[in-house]
Order: C-alpha cells, then structure tokens, then sequence
C-alpha cells in the first residue's frame, strides 16, 4: 500500500472540526486513503440506494443522525445534500468525498491517481524548488505493482452529464480531443472534426473538466509587447504525450501537497512558445521548458524568454536527460519530478 502524500495536509484540514471534502476521479484512491487515515470515522457510502435516498429527501436529517466523526462518500450523488452544505453551515467532524468537481464553501483537498514520487516511495521535487535545484539521480527501487485500472468514465459518469443518445459521438469526440493533448485548444476545430456544434464542444468539455481528466493551462498574463495566443491549453491527465504527462505530474505533486499551483503557457504569433509559466503568488515567474529529448533549440528559446521576462532561472525537463545545472537552467528528467 503506497503512502499518498495528500495525508498529511487532510490530516491538518480535519483537525479545524469543519468538514472538508476531497475530491478527485474514479480510482484515485479515495475511499481506500479515507478508511485507512481516518479508520474511527462511521463511513457511509451514497452508492447505497437507501443511504443515498435518505440523503436526497432529508439532508439536513442525514446529517443529523452522523453521530461523531463520519465520512461520506459519492457525495455527487445526492444533489439535494450537495445544495444544502452550500447554505448551511454544518459543524462537525465530516469528510465529504467525490469523483465530481464540486464548488462547496467547505477545505476542499484534491487526490489525483499516484504521481511517480508516490509510486516509487520519494518524496516529490517541491514547486519552490523546480528550476532552483536538481535533485540527486533516482535511485533504482523495486518493480512498482500496477495502480488498478480506473473504471470506465463514460459508463460511470456520462449518462448524467450528457444525453445519452449522444454516447457514440462522445466517445469520438473523445478520442480527438485526446489526440490534441499538449496543444492549444481550439473548439471551432474540434467541433468541424466531430461533426458537432461550437456549443456542445463547450458542454463535453466541460465534463471532462468535471470528471478531472482534462486540465486547461490559460497563457500567462504578461506579453512584453508582443502579440500572443490568448486561448488555454489542454491537456488530458492520462495522456502519453510528453508535455501533458509533465504538467499532470508537476500540479498532481502539488495539489497532494494541498495546493493548487498557478500553472500557465506562452506563445507569441512568431511561434516562440514556452510550454509552462509556474507563476507564484508575488508575481514572479518560472519558465519550464518541456521536450521529451531537449536540444540546443529549447534551450535557446527558454534564454530568449528569460531575457524578455528578465527572469534568472528556469526549468527543462525531458524524458530521460540526466539531470544538470547550467548557467540558470536546471536539467531534469520526468523522473526527478
């Protein structure tokens, strides 16, 4: 059993005595996580019909009858309880966990599937950190087993979300949008490619989003002057595509950490392209660059934007590069991450 990194910051969040949710896809480990950290909580899963119909029809009821520490899990499937902890401020020691992205005013903590640092027993590259200090070369460990193959998103999740005589195009639209990862959205294209309209492009992608398999970088805010692409990024979470799978790792390590980092892109119309801007809270920024076998040319355009960006450290990370320091720019391969 893998230690996910996301313990300790739940374990602070619930120690207030306000509920906090935690929320994540199918299969992150959620459930398995909340049972072993918090194994003296009364665990209630809405999955179960009579549960789940006590909660719809009585919320505030359902709450009541939770005497001490309680988890409730599947959460998004009682929309009347969901609307109720919006308004009523619950006391209490509750944990509330879904596979929905939910908008509660409640501490709300996110778990992704493993990252590799959890995966491998490391402990993950700090984002302070990244592009100001190369770890050591990874030690080899043992054969990780395989994280359970998460349960299909569609037969779980779609029939809720979209209508569902729309299944068999949404499963084409999902293998375009797919095959788009790493790149710069554009829906006008996706909906010509699909054979649907510019509005249901907006609509599915928007359950991915709430499904957690997408994350969309918007361009970082700064221009210098120059014109640039105004329009975010996608990127699928699972993808094999190099560039996705390092963003996905970068804001995975930090999200279980307990924080949701700002992550950006930039490109201007001359086609220099920086494919992540980590931008801090006091305006600062860190440029990464991301090649799967980083050249002399990736190197050049990350000193192009440092100067225009006046900035003295950066990242590029590859697949493979052993990692390096050299003149502000830290080498890393994905692994280090």
């Amino acid at each position: 059993m893998i230690h996910r990194t996301i313990a300790l910051p739940l374990h602070r969040a619930t120690q207030l005595g306000e509920p906090v949710l935690l929320q994540g896809p199918r299969s992150s480990g959620k459930t398995t996580l909340l049972q072993r950290e918090f194994p003296g909580h009364t665990y209630v899963a809405l999955d179960n019909a009579s549960e789940r119909s006590r909660a719809r029809s009585d919320a505030a009821g359902f709450l009541a009858r939770l005497r001490g520490p309680a988890i409730v899990d599947d959460l998004h499937r009682a929309p009347e309880l969901i609307e109720y902890l919006k308004v009523d401020r619950f006391s209490g020691s509750l944990i509330l966990a879904s596979s929905r992205r939910l908008q509660l005013p409640i501490e709300t903590l996110h778990l992704y599937h493993p990252t590799r640092a959890e995966l491998h027993g490391r402990q993950p590259l700090a984002l302070a950190m990244l592009g100001r200090f190369v770890p050591l070369a990874a030690t080899p460990t043992a054969p990780v087993p395989p994280w359970p193959n998460r349960r299909n998103f569609i037969e779980n999740d779609l029939r809720d979300l979209v209508s569902v005589h729309d299944t068999d195009r949404f499963e084409a639209f999902l293998q375009a949008a797919r095959a788009l990862s790493g790149q710069v959205l554009d829906q006008q294209f996706l909906a010509d490619q699909c054979g649907i309209s510019h509005r249901t492009v907006t609509r599915w992608l928007a359950a991915l989003d709430t499904c957690y398999l997408t994350l969309r970088l918007p361009p970082a805010d700064a221009d210098f002057g120059r014109r640039i692409v105004r329009s975010p990024k996608l990127h699928f979470i699972d993808s094999e595509c190099h560039q996705s799978q390092v963003v996905s790792e970068i804001f995975r390590n930090a999200a279980h950490e307990g924080e949701i980092p700002d992550l950006r892109y930039w490109r201007d119309s001359n086609g220099l392209e920086i494919p992540l801007i980590i931008q801090s809270g006091s305006g600062g920024a860190m440029p990464a660059g991301i090649a799967a076998a980083p050249t002399p040319a990736d190197v050049s355009r990350l000193r192009r934007w440092m100067e225009l960006a006046g900035v003295k450290q950066a990242a590029l990370i590859g697949q493979t590069k052993s990692p390096a320091k050299l003149d502000g720019i830290c080498r890393y391969s994905i692994e280090q991450l």
